[in-house]
């Protein structure tokens, strides 16, 4: 008879943001039995409703839900481990438990921050002055992975500062996984295609997905798209998906865009459903990835999985997921805008007999370079570190 892990997290979360991927991808894969020798044994989240108060959010984050994860953590004879999903929730880490318990965790900056400069510019990585609310929540995330039995570090980055800061805990490298089937490019059909894939202009098209956080680097980005002539930024067509507005009070995307003239430039928003992000991706001539800080880092993958190129820094722990020598220089402007170029130029020998839009083919090596990333290796790894604690 097989073992079971019940699945922790805090409020619930959509599949559409990164933490909330990955977590719905591992309740999916173990409900599936796709972990050999682990069920599902029920997954332990909470709603919050549509507008909660400070005090009920504080409440249930503190209080209500770790007493629960406690309780639960005393009965061994239904579940045989404990899975905390991702590291904002480290602080359910139950005291004293007689289950084992193991935490995902994406990245440590939050909890650790600092500064990193590049050229003339300095980034924040992380809140270096957090409210005394988010200070007390961070002294709880640091306990919390302190008494984890193992840590599962979706990128080798991450594993070092793992190694770093925690190095009484065992921690070892477990990278997300993709369902490829999703993603696969010979479902790509432009006739059907939705909104906003789906009446685009002819234009050399360029997909961005992120948030507008100062490590995204879109300034940088901007700066560069900006610095191109006339004629080629009237042929370019950026779009982004995500939250455009900066956390730090920041000028916009879109007032980057205007402040760098940028003619044709789309904000999606956050709210496209997966179907349209999909194809975008497939209406897309590359991803641009400017960020210097990542967790995993979910677009690069993803984009390659449909076949899309990738102009992407490198730094961690997106860097990881590229093939080897395509990462450009964070800081180089003169790279990106030579790579940028380069994209633009291919497309102008592709399109050059067309009236309309085209789809790009996809890149059938990056398609089967994202397979290394499939879901059947990070069902064994999974099982690999369950099984270590028994």
């Amino acid at each position: 008879m097989g073992r079971k892990v019940m699945l922790v997290r805090g409020g619930t979360l959509g599949p559409n943001s990164g933490i909330g991927g990955a977590h719905h991808a591992l309740v999916e894969t173990l409900a599936a039995g796709n972990v050999s020798g682990w069920s599902l044994h029920g997954v332990e989240e909470y709603h919050l409703g549509a507008r909660p108060s400070a005090f009920r959010r504080v409440s249930q984050r503190w209080f209500s839900h770790p007493r629960r994860i406690q309780r639960l953590s005393k009965n061994q004879t239904s579940v045989d481990l404990i899975h905390i999903t991702d590291q904002e929730q480290a602080h359910l880490v139950p005291r004293n438990s007689a289950i084992p318990t193991v935490v995902t965790v994406h990245d440590l900056f939050h909890l650790f921050p600092e500064v990193k400069t590049f050229g003339q510019s300095k980034v924040e990585i992380g809140q270096s002055r957090p409210s005394s609310v988010r200070r007390r929540d961070l002294r709880k995330l640091r306990e919390g992975l302190a008494r984890a039995d193992l840590l599962l570090c979706d990128s080798k980055s991450t594993l070092a500062a793992c190694k770093m800061h925690f190095p009484n805990i065992n921690a070892v490298w477990l990278p997300l996984g993709l369902s490829m089937e999703r993603f696969d490019p010979s479902q790509a059909n432009q006739a059907s295609a939705s909104s906003p894939a789906q009446h685009l202009r002819r234009a050399c098209h360029l997909l961005i997905v992120g948030s507008h956080d100062p490590r995204k680097r879109m300034d940088f980005l901007f700066k560069v798209l900006g610095s191109l002539n006339a004629e080629v930024k009237h042929e370019l067509h950026i779009h982004h998906v995500g939250n455009p507005n900066s956390p730090t009070g920041a000028p916009s995307i879109v007032e980057l865009a205007t402040a760098h003239s940028i003619p044709h430039f789309t904000a999606h928003g956050g709210d496209l459903s997966d179907t349209a992000l999909m194809d975008m991706r497939f209406a897309s001539e590359a991803l641009l990835f400017p960020s210097i800080s990542e967790g995993f880092g979910y677009p690069p993958i993803e984009a390659m999985a449909t076949g899309t190129p990738v102009l992407c820094s490198n730094e961690a722990s997106h860097n990881e997921l590229m093939p080897e020598g395509t990462c450009l220089p964070a800081d180089d402007a003169g790279a990106w805008r030579t790579a940028l170029l380069g994209v633009h130029q291919g497309w102008k020998q592709r399109t050059s007999s067309d009236e309309d839009h085209r789809w790009p083919d996809a890149n059938k090596t990056l398609v089967a370079h994202a397979h290394s990333f499939d879901m059947k290796a990070y069902n064994q790894r999974t099982c690999d570190a369950y099984n270590s604690l028994f």
